[in-house]
C-alpha cells in the first residue's frame, strides 16, 4: 500500500488487490478533517462476463441465435423479392423473343409458301410437263393398250394432274391385283401393275369361269384353259357373271383344294389333276385324264401320305384305266388300293 502525494490517497497493489475475494477493486480515500483522518472506500466492481449480452466466437447464445435467424429470413425475403423481380424481366425477356422469332417464323413461311406457289404455277401451266409417252410395266395377260385406255390417261394432260383416281381405273379390271403410277419428268407416266392369274375354272353351260387362288373371278371365256376344273361350289351361273369374287362358303372350300394341290406338288401329281369335285366334303374326288384314273381321297387329313401311295400306283398302274382308293385311314391301318376298269 502506497500513499499518493497528496497524503489523502491510499493506493493498493494489485497483489493486494487480488486477495479480495469478491474480485472487487477498493480504494480508499484519506481527508484530514481538523487534524482527524476518515478513510472513504471507492468500490471499482470487476465486469462479468454475460453470455447472453455477449458475442463469444464459437458460441452460440439463443439471443445471438435468434438474432442471427432474424436476419437470415430478412436475407431470404430480400432473396426472393429479386428472385422473383429478376424472373418477371427474364419472363418479359422471353415472351418479348418469342415473339421475335415468331414474327421471323411467320415471314419466312410466307416467303416459303410464296415460292411454292409459283412452283406449282408453274408445273401446273408449263408445256414442258405435258404427257408424252405412256409406259405399263408388270403385264402378261392384259394388253398395253387395254391398261392405257382403262387408266384414262391422255397424252398431253398435265403430269402432275395425274391422281389416284388413275389406279382406280385400272384396279376396276379384275386381272389387276395392285396398280401403281411414276412421273418420269418432264413427260413420261409409267403405269405398273400386278396381274392375277387363272388358278382354277368352272365349267357353266356354254364356257368357263376362270378364278384365281383368292376366289377372284377374272373372266368368262369359251375357252378351256389349263387348270384344273372345280366342281361343287354353291354359286350359281347367274352369279359368276356378275360377281366379282365367291361367296365366304365357297372361299372356305377353295381353302381345302388349295391344301390338295400344294401337297401333291412334292410328287408333281399337280401337274396331272385335271378336275376336283368337292360335292362330297367327307370323300373329295380329283381326276388324272392323262393317266385315265380317278382318285378318292377323303378327307384333307393325311394328305401328305395320301400323295406317296397315289404315286406308287400311278406308276405301278400307269396302263390300267381305273379307280384309286386312299380315302382311308392311313394312320391306323389303312391300305390304299387301285381298282381297274
Amino acid at each position: 500500500m502506497n500513499i499518493s502525494k497528496d497524503g489523502k490517497t491510499l493506493i493498493f497493489s494489485d497483489d493486494e488487490i487480488a486477495k479480495s475475494l469478491d474480485g472487487e477493486k477498493k480504494v480508499y480515500v484519506t481527508k484530514r478533517i481538523n487534524g482527524e483522518e476518515t478513510h472513504n472506500k471507492i468500490e471499482k466492481k470487476q465486469k462479468k462476463f454475460d453470455f447472453n449480452n455477449e458475442v463469444v466466437i464459437g458460441v452460440n447464445s439463443k439471443k445471438n441465435q435468434n438474432m442471427s435467424n432474424l436476419t437470415k429470413a430478412n436475407e431470404q425475403k430480400a432473396n426472393k423479392k429479386s428472385k422473383q423481380l429478376n424472373g418477371a424481366k427474364s419472363h418479359l425477356k422471353n415472351k418479348h423473343q418469342k415473339r421475335k422469332k415468331s414474327s421471323k417464323k411467320f415471314i419466312k413461311a410466307c416467303g416459303i409458301l410464296f415460292i411454292i406457289g409459283i412452283i406449282a404455277v408453274f408445273a401446273f401451266t408449263a408445256p414442258i410437263f405435258n404427257i408424252k409417252s405412256i409406259e405399263v410395266k408388270g403385264n402378261s395377260q392384259i394388253s398395253i393398250d387395254t391398261i392405257i385406255s382403262i387408266s384414262k390417261i391422255k397424252k398431253g394432260e398435265n403430269i402432275f394432274k395425274i391422281n389416284n383416281s388413275v389406279i382406280q381405273n385400272i384396279k376396276e379390271n379384275q386381272y389387276v391385283e395392285e396398280a401403281s403410277i411414276k412421273r418420269k419428268l418432264p413427260g413420261t407416266i409409267q403405269i405398273i401393275i400386278k396381274e392375277r392369274s387363272v388358278k382354277y375354272q368352272i365349267k357353266l353351260i356354254n364356257s368357263y369361269a376362270y378364278i384365281d387362288k383368292n376366289g377372284y373371278i377374272l373372266e368368262t371365256s369359251s375357252v378351256k384353259a389349263e387348270v384344273p376344273i372345280i366342281v361343287g361350289f354353291n354359286i350359281t351361273e347367274n352369279e359368276l357373271l356378275n360377281k366379282k369374287r365367291l361367296e365366304i362358303i365357297d372361299l372356305e372350300k377353295l381353302n381345302k383344294i388349295s391344301k390338295v394341290i400344294d401337297s401333291s406338288k412334292a410328287t408333281e401329281i399337280d401337274k396331272l389333276i385335271t378336275e376336283i369335285n368337292i360335292e362330297n366334303e367327307n370323300n373329295y374326288c380329283i381326276y388324272l385324264e392323262s393317266q385315265n384314273k380317278k382318285v378318292y381321297i377323303g378327307n384333307t387329313n393325311d394328305l401328305t401320305k395320301k400323295m406317296l401311295f397315289l404315286k406308287k400306283i400311278i406308276d405301278e398302274e400307269k396302263d390300267n384305266t381305273g379307280t384309286v382308293y386312299v380315302d382311308g385311314d392311313i394312320s391306323n391301318g389303312f391300305k390304299p388300293y387301285f381298282r381297274p376298269e
